[in-house]
Parts: structure tokens; C-alpha cells; sequence
């Protein structure tokens, strides 16, 4: 009995030295770390978060047939995903791009009632940044569904190129 005791004690102490060496206490307070979205066109998508939105290309990586197949979420068949964040921080949330070699689009939402799953994503940007991206949204003559003015804040909803809904939000005007 002193035996299994002494082994299960030494199996909980590998266990717990195994997961506080995998993952870091700021890995543990990320929260969430990371969003994936399938997409259609990985070069729309990539241009509209990077160069419409401001987010930074944060690396990437493919992922083969078995390692698919394993893990049980794309029916086996290879994919890669682009990552991105907001801030180069290590804490900021992930946004993950991933592409098939052929995914067709989704029908399009009329609004994030329309079914379940990720139908919207937000991303805050301070003052200048707001504006700058605004200005990008603008110019690029992607459509305003609806921008929301209050005391303390503002808030524009549109759409990705997959029509997932996307909610800039930034201070009020002065």
C-alpha cells in the first residue's frame, strides 16, 4: 500500500513539474490565446487583417494529412494557418487564418443572429490608431453595417472578406 502511495505521489509530481515546464504561468494567464478562422482566400483574408485592419503577421505553419487526421478536426485533409496579433506583445490574443486548399465561402449573415458559432470578433485601437484605421476602411470602400456613438466610447461594425462580422472599436470623438 506504502508502494502506491509513493508511486502515485512521484506520477502527480511528474505530472505537475510536466505541466508547470510546458506551460508557463504567462501562457496560464493568457485566457484566451488564440482564434482561428477557416478562410476562403488566404491572400484576401491576409491583406483585409493586415494591411486594412493593422493587425502583425506573427508567423505561421502547415499542418500535414495524419497530424489532421489525429486531431480529429478537419477530416484529415492538410491545412495551414497564418497567425496574427494587434500587439507584439506575447500576451495579446492570436488570431489564426487557416486555409484549405479549396474552401468555399459561407453564406452570407445578415447579422451576428443569424446562426451559431464565431459570427463576430472585436479589436480595439486608440486614438490615432482608430482613426488610421478607419481612414484605411474608408479608402478601401469596405461597407459601415453600423457605427455606434456613446460618452465613452464608438464602435463600427463590418465585414471580413468572409463576411464574419468585425467590431472596431475606439474612444469617442473628441
Amino acid at each position: 500500500m506504502h508502494l502506491i502511495r509513493k508511486t502515485t505521489l512521484l506520477y502527480l509530481f511528474g505530472l505537475l513539474t510536466f505541466h508547470n515546464a510546458s506551460f508557463s504561468q504567462s501562457h496560464a494567464d493568457l485566457g484566451v490565446a488564440a482564434i482561428g478562422l477557416v478562410v476562403s482566400d488566404i491572400d484576401i483574408s491576409e491583406h483585409f487583417y493586415k494591411n486594412i485592419l493593422g493587425m502583425q503577421a506573427v508567423g505561421g505553419f502547415s499542418l500535414d494529412a495524419q497530424w489532421s487526421k489525429e486531431a480529429g478536426a478537419a477530416h484529415g485533409k492538410p491545412f495551414s494557418v497564418k497567425q496574427f496579433k494587434m500587439k507584439d506583445r506575447s500576451s495579446a490574443t492570436v488570431l489564426k487564418l487557416a486555409y484549405f486548399d479549396k474552401t468555399e465561402k459561407g453564406t452570407a449573415q445578415g447579422g451576428i443572429d443569424t446562426h451559431s458559432g464565431v459570427n463576430y470578433i472585436s479589436l480595439f485601437y486608440n486614438g490615432e490608431a482608430f482613426k488610421e484605421v478607419m481612414a484605411r476602411i474608408s479608402a478601401s470602400g469596405i461597407e459601415k453595417v453600423g457605427w455606434v456613438k456613446r460618452d465613452s466610447y464608438q464602435l463600427v461594425f463590418i465585414k471580413d472578406p468572409d463576411g464574419v462580422f468585425v467590431e472596431i472599436v475606439g474612444p469617442p470623438d473628441p
